[in-house]
Parts: structure tokens; sequence; C-alpha cells
């Protein structure tokens, strides 16, 4: 089975409707595999990958080991990873800088291919979508609208961390709107998908092209 969890943020840690849904197909001692967003930036990974399993670890959910993705590995470890993973986690950070990493490791075949659990938070769950349809945003090093192919998991793009009051973000996603509907997630909330079956959990806006 392939589960998949697109998800935004959780700012005070895991929510619990987030780990119940979790928890309904994981059960303890797996392979915990993290994918971070800078395959070079291992300060910021190996930051971000253990506060992530402290989160876990506070909830009840404990992983046998823990593997991090990142230029410290081999493409052929990388794929040995994900093969073996019961959870795979494909980090936030910089939206357009991962989805290249992850095509230069050929990562891609294996993310497909596996069954278990793949949970993206922000530009992860961006780049799971099958076609990316990807607003422009400076801050995040987006400088125009992009569109391009992601990772293939899921026929969903998001709006990670949603700011309904920022103007100029709402400009970039309505024009994104003109390529493919927009769902726009807030911090907390998530979408759970599993074979033809999708999951809103908290507060989410669903854009769509103006006719």
């Amino acid at each position: 089975m392939k589960i998949f969890f697109l998800t935004s943020g959780f700012p005070n840690g895991f929510t619990d409707d987030f780990i119940q849904r979790l928890k309904k197909y994981y059960c303890n001692k797996g392979l915990f595999v993290f994918i971070a967003s800078d395959f070079a930036g291992y300060s910021k990974t190996d930051k971000y990958a253990d506060l992530f399993i402290s989160m876990f670890k506070e909830k009840g959910i404990v992983f046998d080991k823990v593997q991090v993705i990142d230029n410290r590995v081999s493409k052929d470890e990388a794929i040995h990873y994900l093969e073996r993973a019961d959870i795979v986690w494909i980090s936030g950070g910089d939206t357009l800088k991962q989805i290249s990493y992850i095509k230069e490791y050929g990562l891609i075949p294996s993310l497909q291919n596996r069954n278990g659990i793949t949970i993206g938070m922000s530009a992860g769950s961006i780049n799971m979508a099958k076609r990316v349809i990807l607003p422009k945003d400076i801050e995040d090093n987006i400088p125009e609208l992009s569109i391009f192919e992601g990772i293939g998991l899921v026929d969903i793009n998001i709006e990670p961390h949603l700011d309904t009051e920022s103007e100029k973000n709402m400009e970039d996603i309505y024009e994104a709107t003109e390529y493919a509907t927009i769902y726009g997630l807030f911090d907390n909330s998530f979408i759970e998908v599993v074979d033809d079956s999708t999951e809103f959990y908290g507060a989410y806006i669903k854009y769509e092209k103006s006719i």
C-alpha cells in the first residue's frame, strides 16, 4: 500500500490528528529516511532531521534506524535506503533545488514504486505532484511562475504556509491557477492520499481558475 501525507508545517509540534492518522499505517521500529532539500547543506539538514525525530518521539513514534539522503551517500546507497524505508520524509526548504537534486540522484522511480508511507513537508509536498505548478516567490528563490515534472506521487498542487494577508502572495497564487487548481494549506493542516481516496485535515483554501 502507498500512503502519502502532504503537510505545510507544524510550528508547535505534530498535531494529534496527524499522529493519529500516521499511527493507522505505521507500527514502531522501522526505517525512517529523510531526503534533504539541499544535498550540500549538511548542518541545516542534520538540524531539521534531529528536530523531526524528536517531535515524533514526543508523540510516541520511534524508529529503529534513521538515514539521511544527501551528498554524504552515493546514488546507489540512496536508492537502497528508499527501497527498504518504512517512512520517507521529503523535507522542506528550497523547492527548485530539492527537485534538481532528486532528479540528479535518480530517486524518482524508487519513490514512485515503493510501498509504505511518504511524507512531504512544504517544498517536499510541492515536489510530490506529478506536474508541479509553482507560484512565484522571490523570498523562496522562485523568481517566476515555474512549471515542471515533479516526483509524480499525487495529482495535487499545494501552496504551503498560506498567508491570505499577503496581497502579493495571493496574486502569485491566482496566476498559478491558470494552469492548475492550487490548495492553500495553513500550517498544522495536511492532506492524506491512500489509493484513490484523498482526505483533508485542518484549514485550507481551494484556488481554481476563474471562469
